[in-house]
């Protein structure tokens, strides 16, 4: 995967977690009380934790990003395309279990981190106006990393994000 590639795909992520325009929940995806953590994590809460986030507003309602830049953004250099979160191995997430690692794209951990600190796998920041997360438990990121990765993978490029000056059209437009 390119480095290219990583960060669209994590400007995307968080897009999944969200833009701006995305809100966060006020309970903060409390955990059920039969257990707390990753280890409880299940699908379907991730499912409720990624309609609370109102994550499918930007990333669509099958998480496969968008192909158009979201509108209304407050300057008109931004252009921020949401990215593919479905398990894709060549346009989305990736399985972290394929034994090639060119198409393993994110761990579990990783994705997470996105999710939380707006770092892609590359250790490169995610555009700023991605929501982050840094209050999110370990069972409701990891109920949304359960429930991305339950996803049928979708075949569908996002093009990269622009977000001077960490991310420039220029480098858009480089990119594969």
């Amino acid at each position: 995967m390119s480095w290219q590639r990583s960060v669209f795909v994590v400007a995307a992520v968080f897009a999944v977690v969200g833009v701006t325009a995305c809100s966060s929940s006020s309970d903060g995806g409390a955990a059920p009380t039969t257990g707390t953590g990753r280890e409880a994590a299940t699908v379907a809460k991730g499912l409720e934790a990624v309609g609370k986030r109102k994550c499918p507003t930007c990333h669509g309602d099958n998480m496969a990003g968008a192909t158009k830049p979201l509108a209304d953004q407050p300057d008109v250099r931004v252009e921020l395309y949401p990215p593919n979160l479905t398990p894709d191995v060549a346009t989305g997430l990736g399985d972290p279990t394929n034994p090639d690692p060119a198409k393993r794209g994110y761990t579990d951990d990783l994705l997470a981190r996105a999710i939380r600190e707006g770092y892609d796998n590359n250790d490169q920041t995610l555009c700023p106006q991605m929501k982050h997360f840094a209050d999110m438990t370990d069972f409701e990121v990891y109920s949304i990393v359960k429930y991305l990765r339950s996803l049928p993978p979708v075949n569908q490029k996002i093009l990269r994000s622009v977000c001077p000056p960490l991310k420039t059209k220029e480098e858009q437009q480089a990119a594969p």
